[in-house]
């Protein structure tokens, strides 16, 4: 799929609707942008993809499982007592 785009006097340019909805693309997506030679190649991302790696995603999961096993069970006479005034 090809299209001929415009750069606007803010630098902005409109992704196709045809595009859009191929790649099931929302609001506030965000993508990563290469240059390689004169060609410039965005790529839809995930967020998490750009703040977290999987080595601390898998530290995050090692850590949850050790911490669920002494968790104690919320119970809505857990949260009453929580909330009365002391």
């Amino acid at each position: 799929m090809t299209t001929m785009l415009k750069m606007n006097r803010n630098r902005q340019v409109n992704i196709p609707s045809a595009f859009v909805a191929r790649l099931s693309l929302g609001e506030d997506r965000y993508f990563k942008a290469d240059l390689k030679g004169n060609h410039i190649i965005l790529t839809p991302v995930d967020p998490v993809e750009r703040v977290f790696s999987k080595e601390s995603l898998d530290l995050v999961e090692e850590v949850y499982g050790r911490e669920k096993k002494s968790a104690k069970r919320v119970t809505p006479a857990w949260i009453q007592k929580a909330h009365r005034p002391a």
